[in-house]
């Protein structure tokens, strides 16, 4: 009965133990993740980010967020950018679109737009 007994423990030590580990590597994998950090004083709803200088902006990065939005002091992963400098256009409720110009981003990074790196602000609506 003791024989029995012990390898059901070593089973769920085990198992225990691989799912231990499985949560540190993906915590290691996501602190490795480019991240915008969102100092902005409202909620971005919209993110989009271009090779410094030019208008080719890539898709939406709000849409890898659980909400769709980033709240003020809230990270969002990054998908698909390189280290460079890049120009990024915020939306926000209520239509008010902004820019924010020569924002350096180093993969695997964190990365902040504050209010005071906001210019060209304008109302779609």
């Amino acid at each position: 009965m003791q024989t029995v007994e012990m390898d059901t423990m070593m089973k769920y030590l085990l198992v225990a133990t691989a799912i231990a580990l499985s949560a540190t590597v993906a915590e290691a994998a996501d602190s490795k993740k480019t991240r915008f950090w969102n100092l902005v004083s409202e909620t971005v709803s919209k993110f989009e980010l271009a090779p410094a200088g030019t208008t080719n902006w890539g898709p939406d990065q709000c849409k890898n967020d659980k909400d769709g939005a980033v709240d003020h002091d809230e990270r969002l992963p990054v998908i698909g950018v390189r280290t460079g400098t890049y120009d990024a256009r915020l939306g926000f409720a209520g239509g008010r679109l902004c820019y924010a110009k020569n924002i350096r981003i180093e993969e695997g990074k964190v990365f902040s737009i504050e209010d005071k790196q906001l210019i060209d602000c304008s109302s779609t609506r």
